[in-house]
Order: structure tokens, then sequence, then C-alpha cells
């Protein structure tokens, strides 16, 4: 087939009339994804709602923001009881320009955990 994502050709069990439903096999499509590169996967992906603040100065009252939809992903890369990095990736479809994306590998993280004191080892935190 010429297209990534090809029907299975598997029907509905029904007795009405109403036109089959193809299911799709995407797999081809996922591996596309420039996310997945280098091993990651996918351990969170869903909209998240964020307010979003504009920042003047620092002298000035912030003002109250707007409530937008977020896509956050989380990939993990190695396996879960010994991952070796952890990339959070956030984007919106309101502003195509909004694309933020973090990688913060173990020894990173040691140095995160000393800023932020934090409590929880990297293997905890992924």
């Amino acid at each position: 087939s010429a297209w990534p994502c090809a029907p299975t050709g598997n029907r509905m069990a029904s007795n009405s009339d109403a036109p089959a439903l193809l299911e799709f096999d995407c797999a081809a499509i996922d591996e596309l994804d420039p996310s997945l590169s280098g091993g990651h996967r996918v351990v969170y992906d869903r909209e998240v709602p964020v307010e979003m603040r504009v920042q003047q100065a620092n002298d000035q009252p912030q003002e109250a923001g707007t409530l937008e939809a977020v896509k956050v992903k989380l990939l993990l890369l190695g396996d879960e009881e010994s991952p070796v990095a952890l990339r959070a990736e956030l984007t919106s479809e309101n502003d195509l320009f909004f694309h933020y994306t973090h990688t913060l590998g173990s020894d990173s993280f040691q140095i995160v955990q000393e800023q932020q004191k934090l409590m929880v080892e990297f293997g905890e935190y992924t």
C-alpha cells in the first residue's frame, strides 16, 4: 500500500446495514515521529490546561493569563529499571511557535537535585 497507515480490513460485527468500519495499523506512522528517535519511548502523552502569562517587567504586577491546552509528552530513554534520560516536550496547537523540549540525564539530574534540594533519586524521578 502507498499509505504508511494501511487498513487491516477488520469489520465491525453488526446486523445493521451500517458501513463497515476499518481498523488501521498505524505503527508505520509512529516510527516516523521524530520524538522517538534514538530509542525514546512515550510514557505520558496528554493535553493539560496551563495558564499562560506574559512577563512585562519585574516591577509591574502580573495580570491574569489565558488558559490554553498544552500537549505534554514525556519520553524515556532506557528501560524503566535503569533509565538513561527523560525528555519533556511541550507544544500547543493554538501557537505553532510554542515548542519546548528539555532532556534530563542522570548526570544533569544530580545538578538539578542539588540546586532544588530534591529528595528523590533519578530512577524515581523518571
